[in-house]
């Protein structure tokens, strides 16, 4: 077991020996505490894994953990000169999308599963893990992509019909702005609301005007 989870813990100390802002808080604590970093480290995924078992707000930590940390490394592959890093979170947010689409329909079913958002968590995990066979590539591989290649013309007709209606209810919204505005009704309203902030913009000056000679006889 141990030798198996050897170069897991290698890559952890690597990481570690990094230098940025985790890494300072985790020297920190390493002072006050006198435990290593890699036992505090350790000792939180225990404790994550633990609250996502059992604890109260699982959900929202299930969220954080398999959002927040995948949305960073997206934008370090979008920085970064490579394009092999571009596709591995592509992946996973494909298949992060599909997932949380069959869970919102799938909700009150999931509900009752115990432990959910930690068997969540780890399939999340498993997909975004750093190997090239990790769970989004092999659900994407498997699953998405045949799915997707199979349905493709038919998903592509289906947003272009919606794109069609929601650019002709755009084009229609924006004709009867202009028709209003054109009216005598809309041209009453533009020089109500002309009126109204110029005399606003007066009465503002006022008060600043007394203010200042206030000032000058104090």
């Amino acid at each position: 077991m141990s030798a198996a989870l050897a170069p897991y813990i290698e890559k952890l100390d690597a990481a570690l020996a990094e230098k940025n802002v985790v890494t300072d808080y985790l020297n920190i604590a390493q002072e006050k505490t006198g435990l290593p970093k890699r036992n505090i480290v350790l000792g939180a995924i225990a404790l994550t894994v633990v609250w996502l078992a059992i604890g109260i707000g699982s959900s929202l930590l299930c969220s954080v953990v398999c959002f927040v940390y995948p949305a960073y490394k997206s934008f370090k592959a979008v920085e970064s000169p490579q394009g092999d890093d571009d596709t591995q979170w592509l992946t996973y947010w494909i298949v992060y999308s599909t997932f949380n689409i069959l869970e919102y329909f799938a909700d009150l079913i999931l509900f009752w599963i115990p432990m959910y958002n930690l068997l969540k968590c780890l399939f999340l995990l498993w997909c975004m893990w750093p190997i090239p066979n990790n769970g989004a590539t092999i659900v994407y591989k498997k699953i998405l992509r045949p799915f997707l290649l199979k349905n493709e013309d038919k998903i592509d007709a289906k947003l272009d019909k919606v794109t069609g209606k929601v650019n002709k209810y755009v084009d229609d919204a924006r004709r009867e702005v202009a028709d209003f505005s054109e009216s005598s009704a809309g041209q009453m309203l533009a020089a109500g609301s002309k009126v109204a902030a110029e005399s606003a913009s007066q009465q503002l000056d006022d008060a600043l005007n007394e203010e200042e000679d206030k000032d000058k006889d104090i």
